[in-house]
């Protein structure tokens, strides 16, 4: 009776101690019974379940599927619902679609912390579109410096946000006319000028991140465009009617459909 007494004491707690393990389901549907230390954003650290003081263990996260806790919770770690393990802070994009306004655009971004939440946005945009007939304002150099926000930090899909300021030199087209009193006729003229222009923005994007270095981005800039050397004037100070092709101050869009890689 005693002996089986013991028995079933034993067994009992056995029971009891499997109850209290952990357990990492891998990507390879192989599952691991551990007392988990510690789970960060990139790695699980962990001692085998058999072997609580032996060595311990650290598995990249990106490997693990979920985490079954001993207290009965579980935690799901599937690629489409955790976080980027990126440590690349630095991020180059080159803007494809741009070459249909004749421009040859890329950005780059730096992330300022470890959570990837705060980043500084340099684009920089070379035109070759002088004298270009379907394009206003053609540009010939733009760059810029905006502040972005990652309110959700880097994910697969990752959602930005900030105000940005853009500096750019451009080709304005004017024209104007003058009355000729030999002739008694008006006389046209036009040509293009250089103009720089400042631009204020705010700047809603969205990164699609396909591993830690590769993925594509899009984002929309709305804003305020201002011609810095704009002015309406009478040229040799004749009377006549002088315009250009854009406006002194308008709204202003700008937009980025781009590949990137971080290192």
């Amino acid at each position: 009776m005693k002996k089986a007494y013991s028995l079933f004491i034993g067994a009992l707690l056995i029971s009891l101690s499997s109850l209290a393990q952990d357990v990492l389901v891998m990507k390879d549907g192989s599952r691991i019974n551990a007392i988990i230390e510690a789970v960060g954003e990139r790695e699980v650290r962990y001692h085998l379940f058999d072997s609580p003081q032996g060595i311990l263990y650290t598995r990249d996260i990106k490997n693990i599927v979920r985490i079954e806790f001993e207290n009965g919770t579980a935690e799901d770690l599937s690629e489409e619902k955790k976080r980027m393990a990126i440590q690349a802070k630095n991020l180059m994009g080159y803007n494809y679609f741009d070459l249909a306004t004749l421009n040859f655009s890329f950005y780059y971004e730096r992330l300022l912390n470890d959570e990837g939440s705060l980043s500084l946005y340099l684009p920089i945009r070379i035109g070759f579109a002088s004298e270009a007939s379907y394009v206003d304002d053609p540009n010939i150099f733009g760059t810029g410096l905006g502040v972005m926000v990652y309110p959700f930090g880097q994910r697969k899909f990752s959602y930005y946000t900030g105000p940005m300021v853009h500096y750019s030199l451009r080709e304005s087209y004017y024209s104007y006319e003058i009355y000729n009193d030999a002739t008694q006729q008006y006389e046209y003229y036009s040509g293009r000028d250089n103009h720089n222009y400042l631009g204020g923005y705010v700047v809603n994007g969205l990164k699609m991140n396909f591993n830690e270095n590769l993925g594509i981005n899009f984002n929309l800039a709305l804003g305020f465009l201002l011609d810095m050397n704009y002015e309406e004037n009478r040229p040799n100070g004749l009377s006549s009617y002088y315009y250009y092709n854009s406006y002194q101050s308008r709204f202003h869009g700008m937009g980025d459909i781009s590949l990137f890689y971080r290192f």
